[in-house]
């Protein structure tokens, strides 16, 4: 997103919720931060070139000049949130006082830092609550991090709010005075823009924060929107410990004189979320009883109508022969999706530049072929196209090499980011070192995660891969039937996938074009209905498209 513009009221019932974000192109779309919605066009019912009023945009010197004024207030304690001098100072936490009085605090100034160095503040208004930001915030630390990483303690403690990690250091270090664990200091850190942006925040952060803690332990707030985001957060990292507060957080337990209890709760009473496998049927009575739907289209009618749809929580497996067009589908299934469902889509294409794979992407919005020098490049039409693409395609940058370590957590990091649609290809690459039974062995453990992610992510997982050549008969490339047995780690597949999808055709020389662009979609396998189905598609050489036959 760019810069926000505006705060609009949204369906949800918010009043200034849905904050409105101009483009580069100069465009708006907005992002509804109480019900999480992504809106793409927030003036849709304004008039034709609606745009809101200017906002002023400070410069470099006036906003360094403002840093400045903040650095120079002090530090005081804050009494109606029991907060000491001593321990705010320790935050670098400015305070501002009441001009009504002069002496009573009536905003707090909460220092972003980025590598050790202040980038900005957070403001924070008392009566009536306001909140801003004065200087940058991208890409910006955990609130509190240096303080934590100077510590040396071994877990790390994540609040939800700065005020909340400042009582929580209080309740931690007052409850040890009088013992021999007095003089450690507890590493306790903030999100630094509240639970909606805790699972993008921390996947950002995950691996910088494991090369220093060996725990972390989540002490977000007991409310709804707390829960909620502790929810997100374990589904990307189940090894994460919960702290349930005996009050609605941190700060609130200090205030209320449950910091004792506070105290147990975080560091005798943390757990890692129990994941039971048993179910009660009469608790699926409802879900049970509601009609099934389709799910999200595939680009080709005859795909949507034999597999019922994409649906999110399942893998899909899909192989072909070498040049038999696997790319050409990858790319018209990502931009189908994009531009069909508005979802984000993760492209892990190792064995493709990055460029190309956004020239192939626009190029199948467009009807155009961009990445060919034989073709003259379209600009108008790329430049129609591409918005529709944008940040909406997420790529890895890495070029020849995926590891399944650091794949898992881009996965995860996309998954946090909004991206629904996961595509891999091809997996084998995450296996080329290796030899033929360590290879299985390792497909056998990647295809058990991937489920496994697809469904705790609520995302759907694509997988390409080059088929074995057939034992016996024509290869794949002069019309060979694709087989399931024929699948890079084929048996760990079909234990794990929902589908194994062959892409099948003729590229014999001898045959007219027509023939030889044909190709073919099998299901092979199909885990939810047992449909055997082929689709037939034709790649049309002047627009880059595979058109569905028949239709």
């Amino acid at each position: 997103m760019g810069a926000c513009v505006d705060k609009l009221p949204h369906s949800c019932g918010t009043r200034q919720g849905l904050q409105v974000f101009e483009k580069e192109d100069g465009q708006y779309d907005g992002y509804c931060f109480s019900c999480k919605t992504y809106v793409p066009d927030p003036y849709e019912n304004k008039p034709e070139g609606y745009k809101p009023p200017p906002v002023h945009k400070k410069s470099p010197e006036e906003i360094q000049q403002e840093l400045d004024e903040i650095e120079e207030l002090p530090v005081a304690e804050i009494p109606h949130r029991r907060l000491r001098k001593e321990t705010l100072e320790r935050y670098g936490i400015k305070v501002g006082f009441s001009p009504a009085d002069g002496i009573t605090p009536d905003i707090a100034y909460f220092p972003i830092e980025k590598e050790g160095k202040t980038i900005g503040y957070k403001a924070k208004l008392f009566d009536p609550k306001r909140l801003w930001t004065v200087g940058s915030a991208v890409d910006c630390d955990l609130f509190g991090w240096d303080q934590a990483v100077k510590t040396g303690a071994k877990t790390l403690y994540i609040t939800e709010g700065e005020f909340d990690a400042v009582a929580l250091f209080q309740i931690l270090k007052d409850g040890n005075a009088n013992t021999k664990w007095a003089h450690y200091d507890p590493a306790v850190v903030s999100i630094p823009f509240g639970a909606s942006s805790a699972d993008k925040v921390l996947s950002r952060l995950y691996q910088k924060i494991k090369n220093v803690f060996k725990e972390i332990t989540l002490v977000f707030d007991q409310d709804d929107p707390g829960k909620d985001a502790v929810e997100r957060v374990v589904r990307l990292f189940p090894e994460i410990k919960i702290a349930t507060l005996p009050a609605k957080d941190a700060n609130e337990c200090l205030v209320e004189g449950k910091s004792k209890a506070a105290m147990k709760a975080v560091l005798f009473n943390s757990e890692t979320p129990k994941n039971t496998r048993l179910v009660l049927g009469s608790s699926l009575r409802e879900a049970a009883r509601t009609a099934p739907e389709w799910g999200y289209s595939w680009p080709w009618k005859k795909m949507t109508e034999a597999t019922r749809g994409i649906r999110l929580g399942e893998t899909i497996y899909i192989g072909a022969g070498v040049k038999m067009g696997k790319s050409e589908v990858v790319n018209a299934l990502a931009a189908h999706l994009i531009t069909e469902h508005k979802w984000k889509v993760f492209l892990a294409k190792p064995e493709e530049a990055n460029r190309k794979t956004y020239q192939l992407l626009v190029g199948k919005v467009a009807g155009r072929i961009f990445h060919d020098p034989n073709i003259p490049f379209d600009f108008d039409a790329y430049d129609r196209a591409e918005p529709l693409i944008g940040d909406n395609a997420v790529m890895v940058n890495l070029y020849q090499h995926l590891g399944w370590e650091t794949l898992k957590a881009d996965i995860k990091a996309a998954a946090a980011m909004g991206v629904k649609a996961v595509i891999i290809d091809p997996i084998t690459n995450l296996t080329n070192q290796m030899g033929t039974a360590e290879a299985n062995e390792a497909l056998v453990s990647i295809a058990s995660e991937l489920a496994a992610m697809a469904m705790d992510l609520n995302i759907v997982v694509f997988i390409f891969c080059h088929l074995k050549a057939p034992l016996n008969g024509e290869p794949h490339e002069r019309g060979g039937k694709v087989l399931s047995t024929q699948f890079a780690g084929s048996r760990a597949m079909m234990r794990s996938c929902h589908y194994m999808i062959g892409i099948e055709g003729n590229k014999d020389p001898e045959l007219g074009d027509q023939e030889r662009n044909i190709r073919s979609l099998v299901i092979l396998e199909d885990r939810e209905f047992g449909v055997s189905a082929k689709t037939d598609l034709y790649w049309d050489g002047k627009t880059g498209l595979f058109n569905e036959l028949g239709r």
